[in-house]
């Protein structure tokens, strides 16, 4: 399932993985889940990945990065995330769509001179 996010330039994003046994409940895998890239608008790939979520609670992990700022952070970023299932023991991947567009509009490029 893809799930999408709205913000907006310079902003800190945040992403939210819960983890459930086979009963419905949070539980934890064996590992902490990993977020393994995070992709620009451009298509090229953040450095500093994979890297762990923070756990929350029980089954519950979060991670956050800053948004870059100016007319090239406008765009779709896509975050994967990898994480063992607590009731099948297997690797899932979960993935964030992140859209952010400019306040108040789009971004202009005027030249001063």
């Amino acid at each position: 399932m893809l799930l999408t996010l709205s913000y907006a330039p310079g902003q800190v994003a945040t992403v939210f993985l819960e983890t459930l046994d086979e009963y419905g409940q949070r539980a934890d895998g064996y590992t902490i889940p990993v977020v393994t890239k995070i992709v620009y608008p451009d298509f090229s790939l953040a450095a500093g990945y994979p890297t762990n979520m923070t756990q929350l609670d029980v089954g519950l992990y979060y991670y956050q990065f800053v948004l870059p700022i100016g007319a090239i952070s406008v765009g779709s970023y896509l975050v994967d995330i990898s994480y063992t299932n607590p009731s099948t023991f297997y690797t899932n991947t979960e993935l964030y769509q992140i859209i952010v567009t400019a306040p108040y509009g789009n971004y202009g490029i005027t030249s001063v001179g």
